[in-house]
């Protein structure tokens, strides 16, 4: 059975790509922008739902001593979610403007440096801490999709 880091790092890869290619069609194809950010949108909620039990497991365990940093990536995903869906709404409502911008870029400068923080700090420690039982759950619970 494969490890779920893996599948994870490749959901992080995919995601990188898909903000790149949203940065790139605000100035080159803004009238397919909102379809983008809509599909974007609906990519991250999904990783973020194949990434709810890996957290419940280390975090249940404690097995992350770095509380803050547990913490903080938790609420990470509160905030992209919440930002993406006002991004979705106000471009709908006034388009791309100096404002969208602002929140387009700080939401990035919050996302890329997340997807690298469990990168390289969180899926470590669950690599070393997690048992072959927990892996399998974890797993089971991205390929089924739910």
């Amino acid at each position: 059975m494969r490890d779920p880091h893996d599948l994870l790092l490749a959901d992080h890869q995919a995601l990188r790509k898909q903000a790149g290619a949203l940065k790139d069609a605000i100035d080159r194809a803004p009238q397919k922008l909102a379809e983008s950010l809509a599909t974007f949108q609906k990519a991250v909620q999904q990783h973020f739902k194949r990434e709810e039990p890996y957290y419940r497991i280390l975090d249940d365990g404690k097995r992350v001593k770095d509380r803050g940093l547990v913490h903080q990536l938790r609420n990470d995903h509160a905030a992209v979610i919440f930002t993406l869906e006002s991004l979705v709404i106000r471009l709908r409502k006034n388009g791309i403007n100096p404002d969208w911008r602002t929140r387009f870029d700080n939401l990035m400068n919050v996302f890329l440096p997340h997807l690298d923080q469990e990168d390289k700090q969180l899926f470590p420690i669950g690599r070393e801490t997690l048992s072959s039982p927990e892996r399998d759950a974890i797993l089971q619970h991205i390929q089924s999709g739910e």
